[in-house]
C-alpha cells in the first residue's frame, strides 16, 4: 500500500516480450512456464526409522530448477524469433550455435498508465522448440507461431 492505497493490480493482458539483438515489437499473444522452484530434498517423505520406530523427517533445501517459458505470437512477415531459432540449434557437426546465441530476455507488463510496472528476466537463454501455426481452411483466427526459451535463470526485477 502506498499512501494509504491498494497497490495497483496486475492485469495479464498489457504484456510485451523482449530480447537482446532487436527482438522487439513482437505482437506476443501468451507467455507461460515463468516458473521457479526450489524442491526440497526429504520434504514430505519419511528418511528412516530408528530404535522405537522413530522416523527421520528432514526439509534440506536444494537446487533451484527453472521451467522453459513459451512465447505464443502473432505469425507476421517478421521472422526474427524463428531466426533466433534456426541460428541456436543448426546442427554444425557438434558445434555450440546456441552457446553464442544466446540473449537476456524480458517479459514486461503494463500498469493502467502504460507505464512499465513488473519486469521478469530471463537470463541467458535460448530457443529449444518451433512450433508453427495450425492451418485451418475454415478457421476465423490469425495464425501463430510458438518457441519455446530455456534459461538460466528468472529474475523479477520490478
Amino acid at each position: 500500500m502506498a499512501n494509504g492505497q491498494p497497490d495497483e493490480l496486475l492485469t495479464n493482458c498489457r504484456f510485451y516480450f523482449e530480447a537482446d539483438g532487436g527482438l522487439t515489437k513482437l505482437m506476443i499473444l501468451e507467455v507461460g512456464g515463468l516458473t521457479t522452484e526450489s524442491p526440497a530434498a526429504g520434504g514430505d517423505k519419511v528418511l528412516g526409522s530408528g530404535k522405537n520406530a522413530i522416523n527421520l523427517r528432514q526439509a534440506t533445501p536444494t537446487r533451484v530448477k527453472f521451467s522453459p517459458v513459451t512465447v505464443k505470437m502473432v505469425a507476421t512477415l517478421k521472422r526474427d524469433l524463428y531466426d533466433w531459432y534456426e541460428n541456436c540449434n543448426k546442427n554444425a557437426g557438434g558445434g555450440s550455435a546456441w552457446a553464442k546465441n544466446r540473449k537476456t530476455a524480458s517479459i514486461v507488463v503494463y500498469d493502467t498508465q502504460n507505464k512499465e510496472a513488473a519486469r521478469w528476466n530471463l537470463d541467458n537463454c535460448y530457443p529449444t522448440k518451433y512450433e508453427g501455426p495450425k492451418l485451418e481452411a475454415n478457421s476465423n483466427d490469425v495464425a501463430t507461431e510458438t518457441i519455446t526459451l530455456v534459461h538460466e535463470g528468472i529474475i523479477r526485477v520490478k
